[in-house]
């Protein structure tokens, strides 16, 4: 079976990345709150989330490599390290989007928040899809699977609005 390209350029590293860099600042974004966060505080404590999981991801590949491999990672290593994370970084940073409107005024703060959390859920629902597809599913089970494993996204923000946030 012959996959697309687009599926065999999303790795499973670079899914991997992109789905805890997205479920990490999901969770940052769920976690503040309107009343006490700025849309500037919003904004880079979404980036600042990023950059964390980015680094965090750098350094556990590193180690993952050298005891896998018994040696250190070599340049070309590097390099797909440097790309995976890439793909985690940038999907993590979607949701900032929203927050980086809010400072130039361009949308309301409460606003913000909302369409960034639902984007974050639409990330997550992207991947989980794409991986379905990778692996062989049918267009219906892999909207089926998506729609189940995002579900746990939805609780996410959920359980925010019932901590009364």
């Amino acid at each position: 079976m012959r996959i697309p390209g687009a599926v065999r350029f999303l790795t499973a590293a670079r899914a991997t990345h992109a789905v805890y860099g997205s479920i990490i600042v999901l969770a940052v974004v769920t976690g503040l709150d309107e009343a006490s966060a700025s849309a500037r505080e919003a904004f880079w404590g979404t980036i600042g989330a990023a950059i964390a999981v980015v680094l965090a991801e750098i350094y556990a590949d590193m180690i993952g490599t050298t005891i896998r491999e018994r040696r250190p990672p070599n340049r070309a290593e590097w390099q797909e390290f440097v790309v995976d994370v890439c793909f985690g970084f940038t999907a993590a940073c979607f949701p900032a989007f929203f927050f980086l409107l809010a400072v130039v005024g361009l949308m309301e703060l409460r606003h913000a928040f909302t369409i960034a959390e639902w984007a974050g859920l639409v990330v997550l629902w992207l991947y989980v899809l794409a991986a379905a597809r990778a692996a062989g599913l049918g267009m219906g089970r892999a909207l089926i699977w998506a729609g189940a494993l995002t579900a746990c996204g939805v609780g996410l923000v959920e359980l925010k609005k019932l901590a009364g946030h």
